[in-house]
């Protein structure tokens, strides 16, 4: 992640989010607390957009898992 670029301003960072929930929306896709959270962090350089791939991967992969296990007792 660039270091050198100015931090967003809380204004900045809940207008993008707005603009982002809003994209999603026109899309017909509504996004949850977990995402939004994510996309925060982003914005905030909390969490870099690398670390947010694993986030994701690692939740895709507890599902499967789960719908396995749920699978093997049908």
């Amino acid at each position: 992640m660039d270091r050198h670029l100015k931090p967003l301003t809380p204004a900045e960072v809940e207008r993008a989010l707005a603009m982002i929930e809003k994209g999603h929306q026109l899309e017909g896709q509504q996004l949850d607390g977990e995402t939004l959270d994510r996309a925060k962090r982003i914005l905030t350089r909390e969490l870099s957009p690398d670390e947010a791939r694993i986030e994701l991967r690692d939740a895709l992969q507890a599902i499967v898992e789960s719908e396995r296990a749920g699978g093997a007792n049908r």
